[in-house]
């Protein structure tokens, strides 16, 4: 059995579009520098009220 260790990077993805699309851009940043991504975690949701 495998004793896996894993790094924990934080990241703020913004979008005017959806909370999706701000995920999405956020993973896609990490993966320029990080490799073998593999698992996220959305710990925290924020937005501006107009």
């Amino acid at each position: 059995m495998r004793n896996p260790v894993y790094k924990i990077v934080e990241l703020t993805g913004t979008s005017t579009e959806s909370i999706e699309d701000a995920v999405e851009r956020a993973i896609k940043r990490a993966h320029k520098t990080i490799k073998n991504l593999c698992r996220f975690q959305v710990v925290d949701t924020r937005g501006n009220i107009d």
